[in-house]
């Protein structure tokens, strides 16, 4: 998922726009990805999840939504 978005920002970059949000599927490998993160890449996570999933009611907000709900029940670490 990590190598495919950074496809995704460089191409868009090349292109002289913005990289698009993350999708529903994106931000839960996301959320799995951020259970166990692979060694240096815990910041890029962070920045992904805070920035990169759209606010509001679309679905990868709900994926957000879902995991930082667990996170404050302690049902996730």
């Amino acid at each position: 998922m990590l190598e495919a978005y950074r496809v995704h920002v460089a191409a868009r970059a090349a292109l002289g726009i913005p990289p698009l949000p993350l999708s529903a599927q994106q931000a839960a490998e996301l959320v799995d990805l951020l259970q166990n993160p692979p060694t240096g890449e815990e910041a890029f996570l962070v920045e992904l999840l805070i920035h990169w999933v759209p606010a509001g009611v679309d679905d990868a907000a709900k994926v957000k939504a879902a995991f930082l709900a667990a996170l404050a029940k302690g049902a996730e670490r």
